[in-house]
């Protein structure tokens, strides 16, 4: 059983007034595999209502060292904390395991929430929902971790690996399985044993990797995502 967003399943409840229909968060509702909740509503908050960010980071907002703030100062921390226990106890009585929460949100984002500033500058970060429910040991997607995409053997980053891994989880259900894929950086450092045409060969492949298959266009990116370094990057750049 899962616990999902209402707003993915078209309920007009997210802070607008509107929703984020999701056609396979509506598909697993539909089969009965799902119970919808609204953490913000479940805390006493109308709908519509003034947006709200984190002033501190989930973890520090539940443990009384952060607030939820709205665009016009109002302190609903309560309110946020308050949804957030009462989505986990419905969890707990109804055995789910498993949570489809809506990415970006003060309460359900799993990966991004914005920065607290109301200038529209995401971080990586949790909700206060998304995190409670992380905490106790459910496993939490974001809509976004469910999107089909083209799925690659080469996985550039750690969040590229984990998106891909919570997605074939969610394809599996509740089977186990074993993630496979192909980490060019995770023995970098052991390169020193290849003979030098072949490490060149190797640096060139994982940055073409990076620009033609992530996207990744400036210098200091590229070298993020490969593990070299911005000099070896500028250098076999510039006798393309």
């Amino acid at each position: 059983m899962y616990i999902i967003s209402a707003c993915l399943c078209g309920v007009n409840c997210k802070y607008s007034g509107k929703n984020n229909l999701n056609d396979r968060c509506m598909k697993l509702f539909r089969e009965g595999k799902a119970v919808l909740v609204c953490p913000e509503q479940l805390g006493g908050l109308p709908t519509p209502r003034n947006p709200v960010e984190l002033n501190n980071t989930a973890s520090e907002v539940i443990n009384g060292n952060g607030k939820a703030i709205s665009n016009q100062g109002e302190d609903v921390t309560k309110q946020f904390l308050d949804g957030a226990y009462e989505t986990l106890k419905i969890a707990r009585e109804l055995g789910a395991t498993r949570a489809i929460l809506k990415e970006g949100s003060p309460s359900c984002g799993s990966n991004f929430v914005y920065d607290g500033t109301f200038t529209g500058n995401k971080i990586k970060g949790k909700g206060i929902t998304a995190q409670l429910l992380e905490d106790e040991g459910m496993l939490v997607f974001s809509d976004e971790d469910l999107e089909v995409s083209n799925d690659k053997l080469v996985y550039l980053s750690e969040f590229d690996r984990e998106k891909a891994k919570k997605r074939k989880l969610f394809e599996q259900g509740e089977e186990e399985y074993e993630e496979e894929y192909y980490d060019l950086t995770e023995n970098l450092t052991d390169m020193s044993d290849l003979p030098p045409t072949v490490e060149e060969n190797v640096k060139k492949l994982m940055i073409s990797l990076a620009r033609d298959l992530m996207g990744f266009e400036e210098t200091d990116e590229i070298a993020e995502a490969t593990g070299l370094s911005i000099e070896e990057v500028e250098e076999i750049l510039d006798e393309e």
